[in-house]
């Protein structure tokens, strides 16, 4: 195998490439949104295994953890505003 792929930090820069782009997802419309986030999964579940396999387990669960936070994010925030407005309708 190349050892250029058994590298751990290709893997590490995949991810990070990963986090960057879901880090991008707010800044898309909002019809466009889930076909983006289907892509970030489709992308990601695969560079997350790559990078369990070549650095263990305990990096591969803290790019887990940040890959859910990421994505998980954007849903919560939306949550809150729609929330917060209709409070604002309803105290007029």
């Amino acid at each position: 195998m190349n050892p250029i792929v058994m590298h751990p930090l290709v893997a590490m820069l995949l991810a990070m490439l990963w986090v960057a782009l879901a880090c991008m997802l707010p800044l898309f419309r909002h019809r466009t949104r889930p076909l983006i986030l289907a892509g970030l999964v489709v992308f990601g579940v695969p560079v997350l295994g790559w990078l369990t396999y070549l650095a263990g387990p305990a990096c591969g669960v803290l790019f887990l953890a940040l890959g859910l936070s990421l994505l998980a994010w954007p849903p919560v925030e939306h949550w809150r505003r729609r929330r917060h407005l209709a409070a604002e309708r309803g105290s007029h």
